[in-house]
């Protein structure tokens, strides 16, 4: 039998590796420095050293260790979810290693990090801290970039010192004592620490250095200062990074950046020169693998690409930056898709914004890009432009088109949808769909075209085909009139050859004149070889079964989303071969039980989601399970359904 230690050993959650640890039981100071010595690691107490061993209550230590020395470190100070009451340590890596970062990026520049290692000296022959010259740099780093007004130290010279209450040290006297001890002739100021150190060549990156500024107001205030607004006049322009282990997914890389609606502008592929220069400016020289199994290895190339969402005015004016993040997650989920968890890597990195965007620019060495970057912006703003006055832009996901309520001089207020130039087959679709199926009652009127736009008529929405909305989501049950309006139409495009994806009840809207609509036709394409039975159209199924060279949409189409096609069985309520067999009205009865299995079963998925969230090995497991019975359940659900018709 286990004994009482080792049951709780074995039902606690095993804690991860922080920056915060503690000295091992058993272990005093005086031996921990020793042992360090003893096996040669290359490490530096960073600052209040002077008294050691003697430290003051609930202070820390805070000490930089190098890369290849983390592991044995690890076997000294340890992680713990309720702290001991034994000596408390910071413990930062040269590069930032998972557990030892600063906020998620290194805690010194890697030149000043590594240097300050390379240069240390014994203290009392016992304990290896920075030479003068590095204790003065590390800490003005520390007091510039993660202290700011924190540290007590004015902005600039014209600024009043701050009131600082309780500050745990006196910035101000150690860095005046050690400048005059190394002869630095320095403002001790926030500002004048901060000139210093960009001259010395150890002032971090912009990206680091926004990052820095998240909880730092002086460092946030002082970058606008110094480089402009994020925006830097371009809003919508990102730089996306390619490391060497995806250097083959170049193309994939663009092709998914079209379909995420930005438009790769030039590719930059480093030499080695570039290549060495980029590693060592940009994401603050933090190249390891992170919590990845692999690494994924040094930058190899940009893609410099402009999120088309900006090219309009009302777009750039609200543009969201959050937009490059959430691409570049995407993006990565799928170029990973095919790869083995075990084997899985970071392949890509991007600027936040653009104001970062130029700074990797401008380490490729080409003043011309940023030109012809400008030039291309220029162009595809300039057929970004409605063809009648605006009314309000419409809020959307704009991958391909921007909406927008526009003034008709005949028909008034309208729908205009207006095109990105990469984008010209989407439009090409959606005038052909509104031409060849104008006879379906879904099909909203079109009133004009032009080159690059379409007008519509202006629907109201009064939701008449929700029966009722999904637990803890956004999605909704159909009801069974609009999941029989919705059959005829398909069956309607498969005698003509043809099937839409990303039939979502996202797209869907009730106006009270003119009924149900089916807003999306981007995706109508017609089948490469014989027509399949209905039930088998990728408009039922919602992606393209099998169907060699179709254009696929994000969204109900892909994996990786949430939504739903408008005839999955959740939204329907009935089996999709009955639904689209069904001679008659649907009886309402046997409807209106299974949406309500429907719901209970989506609910239930819900509730399991939230209750297993998180949590560790024994967590996971107990989700999979559930989720398995809960597919076995619907399954048979829908087995049962499908059999009584």
């Amino acid at each position: 039998m286990l004994g009482s230690t080792g049951v709780v050993h074995r039902l606690l959650p095993r804690p991860r590796v922080r920056t915060r640890r503690y000295l091992r039981a058993g272990l005093s100071l005086e031996d921990f420095f020793d042992e360090l010595n003893r096996r040669g690691v290359r490490y530096a107490v960073l600052r209040w050293f002077e008294s050691l061993p003697a430290v003051e209550p609930g202070e820390d230590i805070d000490i930089l260790v190098a890369d290849e020395d983390m592991a044995l470190v690890g076997t000294m100070l340890t992680s713990h979810l309720v702290a001991p009451s034994r000596q408390k340590f910071d413990v930062y890596s040269v590069s930032g290693l998972p557990g030892s970062d600063y906020r998620g990026i290194p805690y010194l520049t890697p030149a000043l990090a590594a240097g300050l290692l390379d240069r240390a000296v014994l203290l009392r022959g016992r304990y290896r801290v920075p030479s003068p010259v590095d204790h003065f740099d590390s800490m003005a780093y520390h007091a510039a970039y993660h202290k700011g007004t924190g540290s007590g130290l004015p902005e600039d010279a014209d600024a009043a010192t701050p009131q600082v209450t309780a500050a745990e040290h006196d910035y101000t006297r150690v860095l005046s004592e050690l400048a005059a001890r190394t002869g630095l002739s320095v403002p001790l100021t926030l500002a004048g620490l901060d000139r210093y150190l960009a001259e010395k060549g150890v002032r971090p990156p912009v990206d680091t250095l926004d990052k820095l500024a998240e909880s730092n107001g002086w460092l946030r205030h002082h970058l606008d200062e110094q480089f402009g607004p994020v925006d830097a006049g371009i809003p919508g322009l990102a730089v996306f990074v390619l490391r060497e282990r995806a250097a083959h997914l170049a193309d994939r890389l663009r092709s998914e950046l079209l379909r995420q609606g930005w438009e790769p502008l030039e590719t930059v592929e480093f030499d080695a020169e570039t290549r060495a220069r980029v590693a060592a400016n940009v994401r603050g020289g933090n190249w390891n693998k992170g919590p990845w199994p692999v690494g994924g290895g040094d930058p190899v190339a940009y893609v410099v690409a402009y999120d088309l969402s900006a090219s309009t005015p009302g777009g750039a004016a609200t543009y969201d930056f959050d937009r490059v993040t959430q691409g570049k997650l995407a993006i990565r989920r799928r170029l990973l898709q095919d790869v083995p968890p075990g084997e899985r890597y970071n392949p890509l990195h991007s600027s936040d914004h653009p104001r970062q965007a130029l700074d990797y620019l401008a380490h490729v060495g080409d003043p011309g890009a940023l030109v012809r970057v400008r030039v291309a912006i220029d162009e595809i703003a300039a057929q970004m432009v409605f063809p009648f006055p605006v009314i309000e832009e419409v809020v959307s996901l704009r991958r391909r088109a921007v909406t927008a309520v526009v003034e008709h001089p005949v028909f008034g207020a309208c729908m205009c949808k207006l095109f990105y130039p990469s984008a010209h087959r989407f439009r090409d679709r959606e005038l052909r769909a509104r031409i060849d199926f104008a006879f379906l009652p879904e099909m909203p009127t079109l009133l004009a075209a032009g080159d690059n736009w379409l007008l519509t008529q202006r629907y109201t929405d009064t939701g008449e085909h929700v029966r009722r909305r999904l637990p803890r989501s956004r999605q909704i049950q159909l009801t069974p009139d609009s999941s029989l309006a919705l059959a005829g139409m398909v069956r309607a495009l498969n005698e003509k050859g043809a099937f839409l994806l990303d039939v979502s009840p996202f797209n869907l809207l009730s106006d009270p004149e003119y009924g149900l609509k089916v807003l999306d036709w981007e995706f109508l394409q017609d089948y490469p070889d014989e027509i399949p039975p209905v039930v088998d159209s990728p408009t039922v199924l919602g992606h393209p079964n099998g169907l060699p060279g179709v254009d696929v949409p994000l969204g109900v189409s892909t994996q990786g989303e949430s939504a739903r096609p408008a005839f999955h069985p959740v939204v329907t309520g009935v089996p999709r071969r009955l639904l689209l067999n069904w001679p008659g009205r649907l009886p309402y009865a046997v409807v209106e039980v299974g949406l309500l299995l429907g719901w209970l079963y989506m609910g239930l998925r819900a509730i399991a989601r939230d209750t297993l969230r998180g949590g560790g090995r024994h967590a996971r497991t107990a989700r999979t399970g559930l989720r398995r019975f809960l597919v076995r359940v619907g399954d048979r659900r829908q087995s049962r359904m499908g059999a009584r018709g």
